[in-house]
């Protein structure tokens, strides 16, 4: 069986003991029925990870000696995905999935044709939820850093915000000239230090949005002559950026990504 990891975003370099709460205290006893002297990896969501092994069972809760810190180096440039909400819940499959991707920052925003309007309490509730799919994925893949997820963000927030990255790219249907193979075949390689992607809701970006968008800094793209479901697209693109920039395809041991 694999070490266990477990997500702990309050954890701090130099410490040296910590306790879990009832949550991972059921998995760990009674689920996977780890023993007192078993190993357990914990990770803080910011690239550090902890060697610790079980130091005690109480009655609700498990004590945990910290044995060792390591930062975990990931030197692949920070991806963004800002995602308009999609319908039916989509969005928690695409949160989980960009957070196997290697996402850094997922942004959700309304557009002009985004269905679901979420506002209040029940906005903050899906955030929180996103959050802790979030969490539970890096735990799953291996990730030492958790993706922020954000507010929900308006269209012309988000494009504000994205705009600060080096490579800002906005997927748009009507873009008829440039592919995304065309932004990575350039023989001007352009800059990778921090990319953000862009990607719409069903009934995809107007015109309007697209200009702006252009407007702000963002270079438009599409995919090709397929039509993908939103939930397929946004794992498309950055399957191919991870492979581009070598977090996919390439071995482990590496550390030249570019």
């Amino acid at each position: 069986m694999s070490v266990q990891r477990v997500y702990r975003p309050a954890l701090r370099p130099g410490t040296t003991m910590t306790e879990l709460d009832r949550e991972d205290f059921h998995y760990l006893k009674h689920v996977l029925r780890l023993k007192v002297g078993d190993t357990v990896i914990l990770f803080d969501g910011v690239g550090n990870e902890y060697e610790a092994v079980i130091d005690d069972f109480g009655a609700s809760r498990v004590r945990l000696e910290i044995r060792e810190e390591r930062p975990v180096d990931d030197p692949a440039p920070p991806v963004i995905l800002a995602q308009a909400l999609p319908k039916e819940g989509k969005m928690d499959f695409i949160v989980q999935k960009a957070t196997e991707l290697g996402v850094r920052t997922i942004i959700p925003f309304t557009s002009s044709r985004t269905i679901p309007r979420l506002t209040g309490e029940k906005a903050a509730a899906r955030v929180k939820r996103w959050r802790k799919i979030a969490a539970e994925a890096s735990k799953q893949c291996g990730n030492a850093i958790v993706p922020e997820v954000s507010e929900i963000r308006t269209f012309e927030a988000m494009i504000d915000e994205g705009a600060r990255a080096s490579l800002p790219l906005f997927f748009w249907e009507e873009e008829h000239h440039r592919g995304i193979r065309d932004i990575f075949s350039t023989p001007f390689r352009p800059d990778l230090s921090e990319i953000s992607i862009v990607v719409g809701p069903e009934g995809g970006f107007s015109r309007d949005e697209a200009t702006a968008a252009r407007n702000r800094g963002f270079m438009t793209a599409h995919l090709g002559r397929r039509i993908l479901r939103v939930e397929t697209a946004a794992l498309v693109i950055l399957s191919i950026i991870q492979y581009e920039i070598g977090s996919i395809g390439t071995s482990p041991e590496r550390n030249d990504v570019q």
